[in-house]
């Protein structure tokens, strides 16, 4: 699955790969600023954060301001060369705002353990946004069930232990499977202890 987000400066690129997600970032002569393929067992947990971040007051108040004189000066001036370039600023401010509204100040933020992608938050990107985010999350838990979520119990127990610990963890494995495999590899039904007359017993044993 590839993820494609272009604006005017820089062009960003998504996608899941066999073994991590694959990011690259790319400035507008298509040159390559950031290349990096994060593995799967970096991934999870897996967030999303839509952040506003607009321009202080005085900022829009500048913007409204110039586009004012300007639209005022084009409609007195409506017959001369003036006019004209009067108009063609105030469309032009226009044209900043609406650019700025889509590309600087709404972002969609997509962070992993250890990578934080900041993307353009657009409404008729949105949808592809948090798809590519499920994606990644069901790819991330799918891979590391195949290439983690079987245990040996001829091998050593405690650090298979470990990574059943770190999948139930992660929420690859349930509580329900964490147990049940548990209970394989170690053979006892429940690792809790047991408390009788105010001392730990031993846990049973499946048989």
């Amino acid at each position: 699955m590839l993820l494609e987000q272009r604006q005017l400066t820089q062009t960003t690129q998504l996608a899941l790969r066999p073994h991590g997600l694959y990011i690259c970032r790319k400035d507008r002569r298509g040159l390559i600023t950031l290349e990096v393929e994060m593995p799967y067992e970096e991934a999870l947990p897996v967030r999303v954060e839509r952040r506003r971040s607009l321009p202080s007051r005085w900022q829009l108040l500048s913007v409204l301001y110039a586009w004012i004189i300007c639209t005022q000066y084009a409609l007195k001036q409506a017959a001369s060369w003036y006019g004209l370039v009067a108009l063609g600023v105030g469309l032009g401010l226009v044209a900043l705002y609406w650019y700025g509204h889509r590309n600087w100040w709404n972002h969609f933020i997509l962070s992993t353990t250890h990578a934080r992608v900041v993307l353009a938050d657009r409404p008729n990107e949105r949808k592809a946004l948090f798809s590519f985010t499920e994606a990644l999350e069901q790819r991330t838990k799918d891979y590391l069930r195949e290439n983690y979520g079987s245990i040996n119990p001829l091998g050593l127990i405690e650090p298979q232990l470990q990574r059943l610990r770190w999948l139930h963890k992660l929420e690859v494995l349930t509580d329900k499977e964490a147990r049940a495999l548990s209970t394989r590899l170690t053979g006892r039904m429940d690792n809790s202890p047991l408390l009788g007359m105010g001392q730990e017993l031993e846990a049973p044993y499946a048989n």
